[in-house]
């Protein structure tokens, strides 16, 4: 067994043991704190300055931008290839454990982004008020290796995969892994790493971001001819989804591992709960708070729609068809993907994958030194671009030669980033009462 198997493992372990014993505590916490968002603070009370529709758009577009992408699908074929893994047959009831988590944690990431914007505090101000310097340390360094070596990891992945499947069909050329990590990532990694020296990184940013739109539309475009052409399928997949929610595999002390697994994906693909929602906000200034909420609850929805409802879909059709097979590796669950899109719409479905998965790989990319930049500002500027460089390099590398290690420490950071957020949050808006706001 060499180092990175042995490390995929370990981290395993923990996080099948940690996420059934926090989902249950998180689930409450996330409950209470939209409930006092919208009752106890009478968020209709509070009168926003009147904006145009287009002021909405940037703010949403930039965590639009940020939290859509190539991560999303990855993540939920990870989360069906690990509930194959627990010995679920019909891995398509997730979807509607994923349903019933987005009905809570799309309130949270509005709540956690009014109640920043209302009392002007970012997410590291009321961890340190309530807990500790210490832990809105701790939440820093957790968020920065989960964006940009997590979600960066992800990303590398998606646009690999994409590539290397393009090349083979158009040049009839397979790259090895070796190949691909030259002629992918490598040069992935000094573009991004220019453009953050140069520091153009937001001109770059703003001009994709503007193109997400358009990617996400032809996305969600090709989804309809995907289905519109496996029409007589629909109803199969939907006994699917109902038939694997109501026979669940168990895990840890017996909390469903569809719902573990499901709600791991909806926080990854939304960032409900991570405190990101609450930071990117912080871009549209001149909105209010109702508005800034929107602007990031929007996001969330989208992403889930995507990232679940798509993504499921297109999986179970490629299962039935014999197109792809789950368990499987993580390179081979997306080349399995892709063959399934492919086989139904053509080299079209193909272009489309690969303009959405450069798009907004890049701007998921470039956005998580964003988040680096602003949590840790205080540090010399070549300090922070070093540092950014190896954690890219870092997940560049695994998303390679150990993407399975990188899916795993996703979801241990994601537990230690959405546990102090939430945790802190309530606590403050505890501390706050109803009458100060």
């Amino acid at each position: 067994m060499n180092n990175v198997e042995f490390l995929r493992q370990v981290t395993t372990n923990i996080s099948d043991s940690v996420w059934p014993i926090f989902l249950p505590f998180f689930v409450v916490i996330s409950l209470y704190i939209s409930f006092c968002t919208f009752s106890k603070f009478n968020i209709k009370s509070k009168k926003d300055t009147r904006v145009s529709f287009k002021d909405i758009v940037g703010p949403a577009s930039l965590s639009l931008g940020a939290k859509v992408g190539t991560g999303s699908l990855i993540g939920v074929l990870g989360s069906l290839n690990k509930l194959s893994v627990k010995g679920q047959g019909v891995v398509e009831g997730m979807v509607l454990w994923g349903i019933i988590g987005a009905l809570i944690l799309i309130p949270l990431t509005y709540s956690e982004t009014f109640i920043a914007r209302l009392k002007n505090i970012s997410p590291v101000g009321y961890i340190k008020s309530t807990m500790s310097s210490q832990m809105q340390y701790c939440y820093g360094v957790s968020l920065v290796v989960l964006y940009v070596f997590g979600f960066g990891g992800f990303q590398f992945n998606g646009i690999d995969a994409v590539i290397t499947i393009s090349t083979g069909h158009l040049a009839n050329y397979n790259m090895n892994e070796l190949q691909r990590y030259i002629f992918i990532v490598i040069p992935l990694i000094i573009m991004v790493g220019l453009l953050v020296i140069s520091k153009s990184q937001n001109l770059f940013i703003d001009t994709i971001t503007s193109l997400i739109g358009f990617a996400i539309f032809a996305y969600l475009g090709l989804f309809v001819f995907f289905v519109i052409n496996t029409l007589t399928y629909v109803p199969l997949y939907l006994d699917r989804v109902i038939d694997g929610f109501f026979q669940p595999v168990s895990m840890g002390i017996g909390v469903p591992a569809g719902m573990v697994f499901s709600l791991q994906r909806v926080i990854q693909t939304s960032e409900a709960g991570l405190g990101t929602s609450a930071l990117a906000s912080e871009e549209g200034k001149a909105l209010g708070p109702h508005e800034s909420s929107v602007a990031q609850a929007i996001p969330t929805a989208i992403t889930v729609l995507l990232s679940l409802v798509v993504t499921s879909y297109i999986t179970s059709y490629g299962i039935s068809n014999k197109m792809m097979f789950l368990p499987s590796e993580g390179m081979e669950r997306l080349y399995g993907f892709f063959r399934t899109v492919e086989h139904i719409t053509g080299y079209v479905g193909l272009i489309v994958m690969t303009i959405f998965a450069l798009l907004s790989g890049a701007t998921t990319l470039l956005g998580s030194y964003f988040f680096f930049s602003h949590l840790f500002g205080g540090l010399n500027t070549n300090l922070l671009i070093v540092l950014y460089l190896i954690m890219i390099s870092l997940a560049g590398t695994l998303a390679v030669f150990g993407f399975d290690l990188i899916f795993d420490v996703v979801d241990i950071l994601l537990f230690l980033v959405s546990g102090i957020n939430v945790l802190a949050l309530v606590i403050y808006i505890h501390n706050l009462g109803g009458n100060d706001l």
